[in-house]
């Protein structure tokens, strides 16, 4: 794609050779770095693509193998503003829109953030509002290295944090406490402490001095391995320490308190089968949207898909196209039986679980029970779960001073 628009932009021209020494043309092409692309041969000849540049080396080498070189197409700008070149208005044209994208790519445009799990996009986004870090913000007012120590200070979750810039878009990549794997790849020396409440009930240590085993009832913030390993002589004494990254796996055993509510008068939504949509148009703060007219539902849904124009792979402006879909609905009260009540505890409680297990916790007990009145049924209880605990911080040891830096 780079390469195609080089090209565009310097200009190429396809032409047909013809003549009796066409592959000695060739070599003498090859042998002066003369490139030619979508080489191929036809009747008589060659035909084959080349830029304008190296096109303009070419009559020595004709008149030396006495071929016939003649022009199919010309492509690119070069021509484009040769054909053009007595309409002043698209001249002044080309130049305020290249202007105007040099001017584009002094900002940011798009904001873009992976690597994320727990702290969720709109988290980050609330903070970076807040430092008044935004859509259309100058490239030269921001700190990059800054912003990813901020990030990292005000989000203890997260391990390691990278800024960087792309065109105009900012490229956020995160890296959270809770991938163990990764974390294991930080050879900084460091303890391995809990972030749970619960009871170990099992735990093997890859590195470190470990300080609890299983059975042992921990709290967070409780330290579970050291990073400070005791180095031992021949006579079992301790003559130094050295620092490492304490790793393990450790499971413990933990309790969530549950609790839903159902009402059994509820407030439905019933769908007229009505539906509308809308075409919106944004060029940075100014907005017009098809049809003009406004929203003919009192109650509805609205769904937007909206999508940003870019130029190129990572260079977006701030021109957003939205579709919106608005389906109108009425609402009545209904009531429901307890049964049908206690189902839906049910199915929350099931698309609850299946969200924790999707993150490694396993279910240990379910002692979620539920009951019903007259106008109200309730799911509550304790879940008992089995999950990962441990987050590395920095090394506290009295012994570091003396010990071994850590290789």
């Amino acid at each position: 794609m780079k390469g195609k628009l080089l090209s565009w932009m310097k200009g190429s021209v396809r032409i047909r050779i013809a003549g009796g020494f066409c592959e000695r043309f060739l070599n003498l092409c090859a042998y002066h770095n003369i490139r030619l692309w979508s080489l191929h041969p036809v009747e008589n000849g060659y035909e084959a693509e080349l830029s304008l540049n190296g096109f303009r080396h070419l009559k020595p080498l004709v008149k030396k193998c006495h071929v016939n070189v003649r022009i199919l197409e010309k492509r690119g700008i070069p021509f484009f503003l040769f054909r053009h070149r007595k309409r002043k208005a698209l001249l002044f044209a080309l130049l305020g829109a290249c202007s105007l994208i040099c001017f584009l790519s002094l900002f940011i445009w798009d904001i873009e953030i992976v690597g994320n799990r727990s702290v969720t996009d709109e988290r980050i986004l609330d903070y970076l509002n807040m430092e008044q870090i935004h859509q259309g913000i100058l490239k030269s007012t921001l700190d990059y290295r800054q912003l990813a120590a901020d990030l990292r200070q005000y989000f203890p979750e997260l391990t390691w944090v990278s800024v960087k810039l792309q065109g105009t878009r900012l490229l956020i990549d995160l890296k959270e406490n809770g991938d163990r794997a990764e974390e294991a790849e930080d050879s900084a020396p460091a303890d391995l402490i809990s972030d749970v409440d619960g009871v170990i009930v099992r735990m093997v240590t890859r590195a470190g001095t470990p300080l609890v085993s299983a059975g042992t009832a921990i709290r967070k913030g409780d330290l579970l391995v050291s990073g400070s390993v005791e180095l031992l002589n021949d006579s079992g004494e301790v003559y130094g320490y050295q620092y490492t990254a304490a790793d393990a796996d450790i499971f413990v055993k933990t309790e969530y308190s549950y609790q839903d509510t159902v009402e059994h008068k509820q407030l439905k939504k019933r769908y007229t089968g009505n539906v509308t949509s809308r075409r919106l148009l944004k060029i940075g703060a100014l907005q017009a949207g098809l049809p003009f007219f406004g929203n003919p539902y009192e109650q509805y849904d609205c769904v937007a898909d909206t999508r940003q124009l870019r130029l190129l792979e990572n260079f977006y402006v701030p021109v957003f196209y939205s579709k919106i879909v608005l389906r109108e609905y009425r609402t009545t009260w209904q009531i429901c039986s307890p049964e049908e009540a206690e189902e839906q505890l049910n199915r929350n409680l099931q698309n609850f679980l299946e969200k924790i297990q999707q993150k490694g916790v396993q279910i240990f007990q379910n002692n979620v029970k539920i009951e019903s009145t007259d106008s109200v049924s309730t799911a509550g209880g304790t879940l008992v779960l089995l999950q990962k605990a441990g987050r590395r911080t920095a090394l506290a040891t009295q012994n570091q001073k003396e010990g071994i830096p850590a290789e």
